[in-house]
């Protein structure tokens, strides 16, 4: 049996498109790279504080979009503990940036 008779489709679920999650995938990609450049301690940008609080909300935000069009349930929430589930659940269903 391939993978798509094992796949249990309800009427209202459907296959995520293709585009749109390489697109959110790009976008974590990016904005993880952002993150750890703006948490090195040489990066002497004005208002560092302010883009990397900016920067991790963005990147929680596309987390949260990336869940929800990997039907993927995640408690709702900020922060470190948050982040990590949300990870951990795309990574285990293949997901990665």
């Amino acid at each position: 049996m391939g993978v798509l008779g094992r796949l249990r489709l309800t009427p209202r679920s459907r296959l995520p498109d293709p585009f749109e999650t390489l697109q959110l995938q790009t976008r974590l990609s990016r904005l993880a790279e952002e993150l750890v450049r703006l948490d090195s301690p040489t990066d002497r940008r004005f208002a560092r504080g302010h883009h990397l609080t900016a920067a991790m909300e963005a990147y929680e935000r596309t987390l949260d979009d990336a869940c929800a069009l990997a039907g993927i349930r995640v408690e709702p929430g900020r922060g470190p503990a948050h982040r990590l589930l949300a990870e951990t659940a795309l990574h285990q269903h293949g997901w990665r940036w």
